[in-house]
């Protein structure tokens, strides 16, 4: 009840454990809780913001929905790596602050090692978020599908979601930068890369490493900085830090100077 009280319905978590409304009620009142809440179930109706755009991104990259009519379960749930737990606190905000990002641990092994990993998790549970999600081709097990989402109004701020939900930006041995993203869909990609080509007139490379994981990289001194220049032109957008810092540092370093 603790857990679920701010987004489910009284009736709901009823059903789930076998009592009745009124009893729910009463307990998670006698709890101290209150059911007031703002969680801004109309988010994602239309995509006509900056910090919209740049969600649906990153839900893109990095979401998980599920939809299941039958055990009345409609989730988003994102899982990204601990260090990065302050982008998902940005999403629940832009939501109304009403859910809450846990902290898992997990012990994996990989080629015979053992390592621990740490993660930041948020759920949301609404029938409303899945559904206008879903009719942005955000589906479950969207590894899988040809759709995707179409962002024109918001292009750059979507771009800088899924890059860093996806994308990766490096410096390689002969101190060039490059962007990198990766995606089981190369419809995606190719649309990501005719955007880009007719905006700022470069053009990506396409890789293909296996089955459902293809690469569009930019590699070019003057197209990596073109860029990365234009999806951080707005010095307040949503962006992960740590890639942003890795922006920063390459072409700006006298302003990290500065700044520190």
């Amino acid at each position: 009840m603790r857990m679920n009280y701010s987004t489910m319905s009284y009736h709901d978590i009823a059903k789930c454990l076998g009592f009745t409304e009124r009893q729910i009620r009463g307990r998670i009142n006698n709890m101290g809780l209150s059911k007031l809440r703002k969680f801004d179930k109309k988010y994602f109706k239309d995509i006509d913001s900056p910090s919209k755009a740049y969600w649906l991104g990153f839900i893109y990259a990095d979401g998980c929905i599920m939809y299941d009519k039958l055990r009345r379960n409609y989730e988003l749930n994102i899982d990204i790596q601990n260090e990065d737990a302050y982008i998902l606190e940005k999403l629940n905000s832009e939501l109304g602050g009403v859910h809450t990002v846990t902290y898992r641990r997990q012990e994996k092994c990989f080629n015979g090692y053992t390592f621990s990993s740490h993660s930041a998790i948020l759920r949301i549970l609404s029938k409303e978020i899945v559904e206008d999600l879903m009719a942005l081709n955000i589906h479950p097990r969207k590894t899988y599908r040809d759709e995707f989402p179409i962002c024109t109004d918001y292009f750059w701020d979507f771009f800088r979601g899924f890059n860093d939900g996806d994308g990766c930006l490096y410096v390689n041995s002969r101190n060039l930068m490059f962007v990198q993203l990766t995606n089981a869909n190369k419809q995606f990609l190719e649309y990501l890369e005719n955007e880009i080509r007719s905006r700022l007139h470069i053009k990506g490379s396409f890789y293909i490493e296996k089955d459902w994981k293809h690469r569009l990289v930019y590699f070019r001194k003057d197209d990596t900085k073109l860029l990365l220049d234009e999806i951080y032109k707005e010095p307040n957008c949503v962006k992960l830090n740590r890639k942003y810092d890795i922006y920063q540092s390459y072409y700006w370093p006298s302003q990290l100077e500065i700044a520190g």
